[in-house]
C-alpha cells in the first residue's frame, strides 16, 4: 500500500507514514460471518414476502349476494393487498439496511477507538510528533504507549530523550536510572550510561556521577569518563602468607590520594596518605585502602590480609657499653656472615638506608647516641640497639678555643675572609667540628673536621682534616689512615 500524501511504500499494518506523517485511514474488515447471516436473514424474509403475495393471487375472490354494480360501487372500499404489501416490504427492507449501516457505523468507531488505544499507535504518534520538533506532544504519545504496555524498554529509553529534548532533566534522570536498575540485560545499557553520566557532567553532580560509576560495569564508560570515576585503590599483591618481606604499593585509577591503615581500620582523609611502597615485615597485617579523586569522591574500601612469616636475625652486639669515657675508644659491632649492620649517630631509628657499618667506629667526643640493626638478605631486621657515650678529657684548652685558633690560623693564610668563615671566591661559609679525640704518643689531639656550606645551607665535607693539642693548641694537618689512625703533619708546613 501506498501513502495517499507523500506516495512513499508502506508496510502492512502502518498507522502513519514515516516519510511524511500522514495518518492512514483504514476501513474497518466486516465479519464475514455476521455478513452472510444478514445476507441469508434479507434473502428468507424476500422470499417469504413473495410466497405470502403469490397466496393472496391465487386465493378466490369472496361471494358476495350483491349485483356486479353494488360491487363496482364499494370496490374502493376493499382493501388493496398487493399496494399495502409492497408498502410493507419496503419498510422491512428500509429497516434492515438501517441496522445493517447502524452495526457498520459502530465497528467503524470501535476500530479507531481501538486503533488509538494502541500502542503501535501512540509510538508512531510520538515518532511523528518528534520529527516535527513537538516534544510536548511527543511525550504525551509515548507515556500513553508506555502506560499500555510497559515493558517496552526502547520507546522507555526514547521517553527519556525526549524528556531531555523538551528540558525535563529530572524525568529524564529518574527515566535512565530506572532502565539501569530493573533491565540489566538492555542491549543498549552503554548507551543509557552515556547519556546519564554526560547530564551529570552538565549539572556538575560530581559525586552522583561517581555513584554511577562505582556500579558501572561497561569498560567503556568506566574509560570515558574515567577522572570522575574513584575506584577501590588496587594492590599490587594479594592478601595471604609469605615467607619473605614484601612491599605493598597501592594505585588509584586516575588523580588523587590513597588513603591507608595497617591494622584493618576504616581509613579516612585523615589517615596516612600513600607516596611510597608501604614494607610489610614479620607478622600479621590488615591492609585498608580508600581513593579519594580531584573531586573529592571516595571510594569504597579495599582490604587485603598479610601474614608474613620470617624469622627475625640477632641483633648486633657492642663492644663498648654506654658510658662516660676520658680516652679516645673504637666501637665494634658483632654480627652473623648473613646480615649487614646499618646506624645512626643522632638516636634515630636505623634502616637499610642508614650509613652501613664495615670497619670500628671512633668513639664521637662530646654526648652521643648510637643505633645499630642488622638486616639479613631478606630484608628483615633485628631489634635496635641502643648506646649512649659521653667523651671528655682534661684539657687547658676546651672544643670552642680550639676551633678558634685553627680559625684565626686560617684567616691568616688566606683560607678564609674572616672568622666568620666566609671563603674567597665563594658565597658560602666553612664550619668545623671537633669530631672525636685520638691519641699521639704521649698527647690528646682534638680531630677538626672542615665542611663546606652552601647558600641553600647543604653541608659537603672538604676532606680537609685538623688536629689541634688540647693543652698547647699546637695546630696541625690530619691525614686519616685508617679508623682510629690519623697522621700529622705540622699545619705551616
Amino acid at each position: 500500500m501506498k501513502c495517499p500524501k507523500c506516495g512513499n511504500e508502506l508496510d502492512e499494518g502502518k498507522l502513519l507514514c514515516e516519510k511524511c506523517g500522514e495518518e492512514i485511514k483504514y476501513v474497518p474488515d466486516f465479519d464475514i460471518e455476521l455478513e452472510a447471516q444478514l445476507k441469508e436473514s434479507i434473502s428468507t424474509m424476500m422470499e417469504e414476502l413473495a410466497q405470502e403475495e403469490h397466496r393472496e393471487d391465487e386465493r378466490e375472490p369472496r361471494d358476495f349476494e350483491a349485483d356486479d354494480d353494488l360491487k363496482d360501487e364499494f370496490r374502493d372500499y376493499f382493501p388493496k393487498k398487493r399496494k399495502n404489501f409492497q408498502n410493507d416490504k419496503v419498510i422491512i427492507i428500509s429497516v434492515v439496511v438501517a441496522v445493517v449501516f447502524l452495526l457498520g457505523v459502530a465497528g467503524i468507531t470501535m476500530f479507531i477507538q481501538n486503533m488509538e488505544n494502541s500502542y503501535e499507535y501512540q509510538y508512531e504518534k510520538a515518532v511523528s510528533c518528534a520529527a516535527q520538533s513537538e516534544y510536548d506532544e511527543a511525550v504525551r504519545h509515548l507515556e500513553r504507549a508506555l502506560a499500555i504496555d510497559d515493558s517496552q524498554t526502547d520507546a522507555r529509553f526514547l521517553l527519556a530523550q525526549y524528556y531531555d529534548k523538551n528540558d525535563m532533566r529530572t524525568s529524564a534522570v529518574s527515566v535512565l536510572n530506572e532502565i539501569l536498575v530493573q533491565k540489566t540485560e538492555y542491549p543498549r545499557r552503554d548507551e543509557v550510561y552515556d547519556m546519564l553520566l554526560s547530564i551529570y557532567e552538565e549539572q556538575e553532580a560530581y559525586q552522583k556521577m561517581g555513584e554511577v560509576l562505582a556500579q558501572c560495569d561497561t569498560a567503556r564508560i568506566v574509560s570515558k569518563y574515567n577522572k570522575y570515576a574513584a575506584l577501590p585503590p588496587k594492590f599490587n599483591k594479594p592478601g595471604g602468607t609469605y615467607d619473605e618481606l614484601i612491599s605493598i604499593t597501592l594505585e588509584g585509577n586516575t588523580q588523587g590520594d590513597v588513603y591507608y591503615t595497617l591494622d584493618g581500620s576504616t581509613p579516612t582523609v585523615h589517615s596516612p596518605v600513600y607516596e611510597t611502597p608501604i614494607l610489610l615485615e614479620s607478622g600479621d597485617y590488615v591492609v585498608c585502602a580508600m581513593f579519594v579523586n580531584l573531586y573529592g569522591i571516595e571510594s569504597r574500601v579495599e582490604s587485603q590480609r598479610y601474614h608474613i612469616n620470617l624469622s627475625v636475625p640477632n641483633s648486633p652486639v657492642i663492644s663498648l657499653d654506654s658510658g662516660t669515657y676520658q680516652e679516645p675508644l673504637l666501637i665494634e659491632a658483632y654480627y652473623s656472615d648473613d646480615a649487614k649492620i646499618y646506624y645512626t649517630t643522632d638516636g634515630s631509628i636505623p634502616d637499610k638506608n642508614s650509613r652501613r657499618y664495615d670497619n670500628p667506629i671512633e668513639l664521637p667526643y662530646g654526648r652521643s647516641n648510637l643505633s645499630f640493626i642488622a638486616i639479613d638478605e631478606s630484608g628483615v631486621g633485628s631489634e635496635v640497639v641502643s648506646r649512649s657515650y659521653e667523651l671528655h678529657v682534661d684539657a687547658n684548652f676546651d672544643v670552642e678555643l680550639a676551633i678558634q685558633v685553627l680559625v684565626n690560623n686560617l684567616v691568616a693564610d688566606g683560607k678564609l675572609l674572616n672568622t666568620q668563615g666566609n671563603v674567597p671566591d665563594k658565597l658560602g661559609v666553612n664550619k668545623y667540628r671537633v669530631a672525636t679525640v685520638i691519641r699521639a704518643g704521649e698527647a690528646l689531639y682534638y680531630v677538626i673536621y672542615e665542611e663546606y656550606v652552601d647558600t641553600t645551607g647543604q653541608a659537603h665535607d672538604t676532606n680537609n682534616i685538623y688536629a689541634v693539642d688540647v693543652n698547647t693548641a699546637d695546630l696541625f694537618r690530619a691525614y686519616k689512615v685508617d679508623e682510629g689512625e690519623y697522621h700529622l703533619q705540622p699545619f705551616d708546613d
